[in-house]
């Protein structure tokens, strides 16, 4: 009897360090960066700067026009909190990184919710489209308040779906071909989603920069 329990806990453990041993090898599953990838880096970084560029144009001491000068300089300050929360060393790994593995991709996925949708998208922006917001005064802000609203109702959860399908294929068992299509077999995948959000979401704030720009008489 006691061979036989033995038998049974010796089985038992060496089933799960073979799965602990099987997991270990698809979590660390690579995928190697493209040219593409690194032309698209450089992308995003030109969007910042153009996005910098952009609202540098307005200088609170030298505004004459007719749009409120404070209402101006807190939309400046918002862009800029938000090119800060965006650009800084975390991103530059991420996006200088050769190799990207699933646990890349989950870092990806929580800088995009925590730098670009929380800090950024809406903590600062989103307050633009508030009824009772202090903006409202400005003219040309009533006019893309809703393209605002929108944008930002389809970038903060845009990567919901990715986040999920990694914690759920980041349990101890032997993968089903279903679950492994889902994203060891589509790592890739899973990172090229993300990175469009990244995308997306710098072409809105580029877009709202030229906004800017123009409300404020910038050449």
């Amino acid at each position: 009897m006691g061979y036989t329990i033995t038998g049974i806990i010796f089985g038992c453990s060496f089933f799960l360090l073979l799965i602990n041993v099987y997991h270990y090898k698809e979590v660390n599953d690579i995928y190697v960066k493209s040219e593409t990838d690194l032309d698209k880096n450089k992308e995003i970084m030109s969007k910042l700067n153009n996005i910098k560029e952009n609202i540098s144009v307005f200088d609170i001491s030298n505004y004459n026009g007719t749009n409120d000068k404070q209402s101006l300089f807190s939309i400046q300050n918002k862009l800029n909190l938000c090119i800060n929360a965006i650009n800084n060393d975390t991103l530059s790994k991420i996006l200088n990184k050769k190799k990207i593995s699933i646990k890349d991709v989950y870092q990806m996925q929580q800088f995009y919710q925590n730098n670009i949708s929380n800090e950024c998208l809406i903590k600062q922006i989103y307050e633009l489209t508030l009824p009772n917001s202090e903006y409202k005064a400005l003219v040309p802000l009533n006019s893309i308040s809703p393209f605002i609203e929108d944008n930002i109702e389809q970038l903060k959860d845009s990567t919901d779906y990715t986040k999920k399908v990694i914690k759920s294929n980041s349990n101890y068992y032997f993968s089903s071909d279903i679950s492994k299509t889902s994203l060891y077999n589509r790592l890739d995948d899973s990172y090229y989603e993300i990175l469009n959000n990244y995308d997306k979401s710098l072409d809105f704030l580029e877009d709202l920069s030229i906004w800017y720009k123009e409300v404020v008489g910038g050449k």
